[in-house]
């Protein structure tokens, strides 16, 4: 997934191309880095969102798979801290490189940076990895109602559109579905209701298309799903509040915790809660457990939330 592949893209006349479109990329198309200098990738597709950007997703699964490129094979990965510093154009080349933070008996740290031409700084990420050990260990259950089988639920494109006539004043959110992503809604009809919807969202998630047999191209791939619909949560329950008026959202900063190896295309399940919203800044807090009922992973994103006139 990363550090693969031609050496740069380059057209006839020496320029650096930009990205391609995703058409109908896989997942694992969509985070390929092509190496250009040692510690040094160029983004090889662009995964716009609604906002004319690249999906930050994106932007986190490359940060995770340049992060791990080089680090120890017995070290996993346990925690992301990405900025959202500008948002990424799709028609523009992206480039990321990493840096060493840290390299201890233990842990390794490194940092992403990812611009943009003429300098223009779209992603600051912090990864952390570090050897299993044997320690104590708890996680909490999952909330998941017995029974309650994903692939019964209906995706996003089989929900009736009369249930996004709300949703889709909160930014970016429609119906549309990603080739890369397969997501389920559980009781979607009170959970997306303007009359219904609150601070608390679930649903169930997971790559498309089977990944390789690879840990790292999971993370990878992870932090790629980790960024889609978890900022919900603090958009919902104001439905009913906003009327005809629109909101703009971005998302300004997303954190990863992972407890547990993650099977990026197995089922899993996302709780996200939101504490608050004010002046123009919603937290969402998720908790991600797998098919089994652990918990695999936490995350947190902070999003920019306000009237678009």
């Amino acid at each position: 997934m990363s550090a693969h592949g031609s050496e740069a893209m380059v057209d006839e006349r020496g320029r650096t191309e930009p990205a391609m479109p995703t058409g109908d990329a896989t997942l694992s198309e969509l985070l390929t880095l092509d190496p250009v200098a040692p510690g040094r990738w160029r983004s090889r597709r662009a995964d716009p969102n609604a906002n004319a950007r690249i999906f930050g997703g994106q932007l986190l699964g490359q940060a995770m798979a340049a992060a791990l490129d080089g680090v120890p094979e017995n070290r996993t990965p346990t925690m992301m801290q990405a900025l959202f510093l500008h948002g990424a154009l799709p028609g523009e080349p992206l480039d990321f490189e990493t840096s060493v933070l840290q390299e201890g008996k233990r842990f390794s740290s490194r940092r992403v940076s990812a611009w943009q031409p003429g300098g223009r700084a779209v992603l600051d990420a912090q990864v952390t990895c570090a050897i299993p050990l044997d320690a104590p260990r708890h996680g909490e259950p999952t909330p998941v109602p017995a029974g309650e089988r994903p692939e019964s639920l209906p995706s996003l494109c089989d929900l009736p559109d009369a249930l996004f006539d709300t949703v889709r004043r909160l930014g970016g959110y429609d119906r549309d579905c990603k080739p890369s992503i397969e997501f389920r809604i559980p009781d979607p009809a009170r959970q997306l209701s303007a009359q219904t919807s609150g601070p608390r969202f679930r649903y169930w998630m997971r790559a498309a298309r089977p990944l390789p047999c690879d840990a790292r191209i999971h993370a990878a791939a992870f932090a790629y799903l980790s960024d889609w619909w978890l900022n919900f949560s603090a958009l919902a329950l104001h439905q009913r509040a906003i009327g005809t008026r629109r909101l703009y959202i971005c998302s300004l900063n997303h954190g990863l915790w992972l407890h547990r190896p993650v099977q990026a295309d197995a089922w899993l399940h996302v709780e996200t809660i939101s504490p608050a919203a004010n002046a123009g800044c919603g937290l969402s807090i998720a908790k991600i457990h797998d098919a089994a009922g652990d918990l695999v992973a936490s995350a947190s994103q902070q999003t920019l939330m306000t009237f678009t006139g």
